[in-house]
């Protein structure tokens, strides 16, 4: 296999070319070879040819890609011209996500013993507890290399699975994610801590991200986690689409989100 082949990347190019995700790539690269060529002429071109050739072997060149670019296309009134086609499959996410449908996870849960229902709600058993904090406490010592290749070890799928950007990046047949690194150590111990129940896997993967509702303590630093605000959280708005004001779990001692609330 030559270089180039190790950095085709067929499910997302040729027919399954994401058009938004492909124009947003091209628009930063563009950019950032300027503003390169600003300081070295010589080493933006590198940048402009690097990153166009990355764009058309690749598909894209910034992580979670798939997750952002539509609605960057979208919210600037140009999905018209960069439309994903009408048979192209929806591989945005952000979360390592299944199509489980979650009346049949609760349930799943329910009976493997990972939650327990109370008069007051839904609570993570106290044994999937310690088991799930004791994984999440042994990833915590990881490097990020070593967290990526948990992450492809523990999902129920091939997929190319990478540490950058200060988080996990994961490509498989039928999803493209970014995570955090808080939320991928989550994520491991919930896939590991709920499959030795017993759980099938795609079900368990489809647990990932509700099981974060039931984190107490953060799974990057140990520090106490606690319902509050993106703002109070991270200082102030997360990313273009969020509102500083959204209800999140974060971290108390470094800031991190580890859930977020969906909105009404």
């Amino acid at each position: 296999m030559s270089v180039i082949d190790s950095l085709k990347r067929p499910e997302h190019t040729g027919e399954n070319r994401c058009l938004p995700c492909t124009a947003v790539n091209v628009a930063l690269v563009v950019l950032v070879g300027l503003a390169v060529s600003v300081l070295s002429p010589l080493v933006g071109f590198v940048v402009l040819v690097g990153g166009a050739l990355a764009v058309y072997l690749r598909g894209y060149v910034v992580p979670g890609t798939p997750s952002f670019a539509p609605r960057v296309v979208s919210a600037l009134g140009l999905a018209g011209y960069f439309d994903h086609g009408v048979d192209a499959p929806d591989r945005r996410s952000e979360s390592l996500d299944a199509n489980v449908d979650p009346d049949v996870m609760l349930s799943t849960l329910l009976n493997a013993g990972v939650l327990v229902e109370e008069e007051d709600g839904l609570f993570l058993a106290d044994d999937a507890r310690e088991e799930w904090e004791s994984t999440m406490a042994t990833l915590r010592k990881t490097t990020d290399e070593e967290l990526a290749e948990a992450v492809g070890n523990a999902v129920p799928f091939e997929a190319t699975v990478d540490a950058e950007f200060g988080g996990i990046s994961l490509d498989g047949p039928s999803m493209s994610v970014w995570i955090s690194r808080p939320q991928a150590i989550a994520d491991v111990a919930t896939l590991y801590t709920v499959v030795e129940r017993g759980v099938d896997p795609m079900v368990a993967l489809a647990a990932t991200e509700p099981m974060r509702m039931f984190t107490e303590v953060c799974p990057d630093c140990g520090g106490a986690v606690e319902e509050t605000t993106t703002r109070n959280c991270c200082g102030g708005t997360a990313g273009l689409y969020d509102s500083p004001e959204h209800e999140v779990l974060g971290c108390a001692d470094c800031g991190a989100v580890v859930y977020e609330f969906p909105d009404e």
